[in-house]
């Protein structure tokens, strides 16, 4: 009996630190670094694309910002070397990510020796992103959170929520959050996005949701627009929801609270999708 041949494909990760690359089994950062003890850092993860970082530029401001904002600015990102690095190292497709975090220390001392990391992946770009089925109802975004509108590493909440919350509600792989006032927010590391009848719309900033770069690529070209006061029940009576993210793109959702939801089939999923790969595919640096 022949054996089966396996042809899964063998994807490569590199890590960046300090500057150097290294084996990213072999990455060591200090027993203190905040980043690991406290969660006290901030990253951003973008899609390479024909081996360009998309949106580069948007990504660098958007960190500029979160690291002005905690106090994290001594940061030394080699921006240069990261918009080379995918045809550098011979990756097409793949998710470069950057994390920047306060460094060894206490946890009040001054980031003054903030630690950067990049790790670089490839990704099959051949792959279908898969439908999601999501759930609300888990613990409330509070909008006026320290961290709202920043990707910091504290993210247990996030990954705590999919695996105890919504892996126990029929299978469920994403969760959308509300508010306190029971404003709908955003999902664990996606943005979302609400289709009744003609309206296309997205949770306002004032929510606490990330400015992810998806979402504002999207409110730009007109295809998205903002609602106002969206809430849980706007989202399971919807005739679509969709969600975005800069690596996974325009994701089609399955279900929500056990309605079903057209997914692939939806008309507005795929008139974003279409306009997504195109400006991928056309403008690198939107």
């Amino acid at each position: 009996m022949a054996t089966p041949v396996d042809t899964t494909l063998a994807l490569r990760s590199w890590t960046l630190i300090d500057g150097e690359l290294i084996d990213p089994g072999a990455l060591t950062i200090a027993s203190n670094d905040r980043g690991v003890t406290s969660g006290d850092g901030v990253y951003t993860t973008m899609r390479v694309v024909d081996g360009v970082p998309f949106a580069l530029s948007r990504h660098r401001r958007r960190l500029a910002a979160s690291l002005d904002y905690l106090g994290l600015v001594a940061a030394d990102v080699p921006w240069e070397r990261l918009a080379g690095l995918p045809s550098e190292l011979g990756v097409g497709d793949g998710r470069l990510r950057v994390t920047v975090t306060a460094g060894p220390g206490a946890p009040a001392d001054p980031a003054t020796s903030p630690t950067v990391w990049v790790t670089l992946a490839e990704i099959d770009a051949s792959a279908t992103v898969p439908a999601v089925s999501a759930v609300t109802g888990a613990h409330p975004r509070d909008p006026e959170r320290f961290d709202a509108g920043h990707k910091t590493l504290a993210g247990a909440a996030n990954t705590r929520a999919v695996l105890a919350w919504a892996a126990r509600r029929r299978g469920a792989t994403e969760c959308l959050y509300q508010t306190p006032a029971g404003e709908l927010c955003e999902g664990t590391t996606t943005n979302v996005i609400v289709v009744s009848g003609a309206r296309v719309e997205t949770p306002d900033l004032d929510t606490g949701c990330l400015p992810g770069i998806t979402r504002q690529l999207l409110l730009e070209s007109g295809l998205v627009t903002v609602g106002e006061l969206l809430d849980a029940h706007d989202a399971s009576e919807a005739d679509e929801v969709i969600l975005t993210s800069s690596v996974r793109g325009i994701i089609p959702v399955e279900s929500i609270d056990y309605q079903p939801m057209p997914g692939r089939d939806g008309p507005v999923w795929q008139r974003l999708d279409a306009y997504w790969s195109q400006l991928r595919a056309t403008t690198p640096d939107p």
